[in-house]
């Protein structure tokens, strides 16, 4: 093998070594931005609270919608129904246009911190601690693999 050859092929491993760290860098931003995939989704009650708190502040109820449970979508989904069936006029109301802050929380800066009364796997109960020491209960339960908030409406 001449000098030039094995200058090319040294070059070639080279550029191939620079393109795999390129390649891997850009996997490893990309994956950690997509994070565990939204908060909803994830195994962890306290989580899809916090998150649901969240969104609740953004006031974004198309979001806070994939957070609920369906016996909580479909109360709301009647709630909608008898809105619209009384409306003279105006666009018709969805389930999600019905979901007030107030179903949980006047405000979500009420609150410190949240803690886990109970969990079974299917089943968890978990309060938000407001600043008065005062608290609200929120029911978390298990929905085809995801925690879902159940409110009473």
């Amino acid at each position: 093998m001449t000098d030039h050859q094995t200058m090319r092929t040294r070059t070639d491993h080279t550029s191939s070594r620079v393109y795999a760290c390129v390649v891997m860098l850009v996997l490893s931003l990309f994956l950690s931005a997509c994070g565990d995939g939204p908060v909803w989704t994830r195994d962890n009650p306290r989580t899809v609270l916090t998150g649901f708190l969240q969104e609740l502040e953004y006031q974004d109820t198309a979001t806070i919608w994939e957070y609920l449970s369906t016996r909580t979508r479909q109360a709301l989904d009647a709630e909608a129904a008898a809105f619209n069936e009384n409306a003279s006029n105006g666009a018709p109301r969805k389930g999600h246009e019905m979901l007030r802050p107030g179903h949980v929380l006047a405000t979500t800066r009420e609150y410190k911190k949240i803690e886990t009364v109970s969990s079974n796997g299917e089943t968890a109960v978990m309060h938000i601690i407001l600043h008065d020491e005062t608290f609200k209960t929120v029911t978390l339960h298990k929905e085809e693999g995801r925690w879902a908030i159940h409110l009473p409406i």
